[in-house]
């Protein structure tokens, strides 16, 4: 991931992959999975943040073959504060 920081706020992009050990989870999980964050925050006070971001994961999966198994992208929006001790 690549992030920015400056005397008030920051940001940051993370992307990644997971992948199943073994096979057999692999069997069980569906396979890889890829993921993407993109995110910051903003200095409200010395010691409290306020943070926000969206983060996207994806299953890889076979895109000839309709699967009816529930496997779904998952995503969120998140807003939240950081306290520092």
């Amino acid at each position: 991931g690549v992030s920015y920081n400056a005397p008030k706020w920051s940001a940051r992009i993370q992307a990644g992959q997971d992948r199943p050990i073994d096979p057999v989870s692999a069997n069980l999980t569906g396979g890889r999975s890829y993921n993407f964050d993109v995110g910051g925050s903003y200095s409200i006070a010395r010691n409290l943040d306020v943070t926000a971001g969206v983060r996207y994961k994806a299953e890889d999966r076979n895109r000839l073959q309709i699967v009816e198994d529930g496997r779904r992208d998952s995503q969120a929006v998140y807003i939240g504060t950081a306290i520092k001790f």
